[in-house]
């Protein structure tokens, strides 16, 4: 199995987004265009959360040593930006 590849050799970096990442991207945009304050500050946590759901996610469960690693990679960032 290499660092692009899962156990039957199929390419793992680009897949079709799950569930927490389109949330992830959902939600930051929804963040932007959010006309009052607190509204923005929900949106940008839902999202981050998202975020945070999915790294776990891939560093539990993902298919390839790339996946894992960019789980791992973004929750070391978020842990940083909280």
């Amino acid at each position: 199995m290499g660092f692009f590849t899962d156990s039957l050799g199929r390419q793992t970096i680009a897949q079709k987004p799950n569930a927490p990442i389109l949330g992830w991207a959902l939600l930051g945009a929804a963040s932007f265009a959010a006309l009052e304050e607190k509204n923005r500050g929900r949106l940008r946590l839902a999202s981050t959360l998202c975020l945070a759901v999915w790294a776990v996610l891939e560093v539990v469960s993902g298919r390839s040593g790339f996946r894992r690693s960019a789980g791992a990679l973004t929750l070391s960032w978020l842990s940083r930006k909280a």
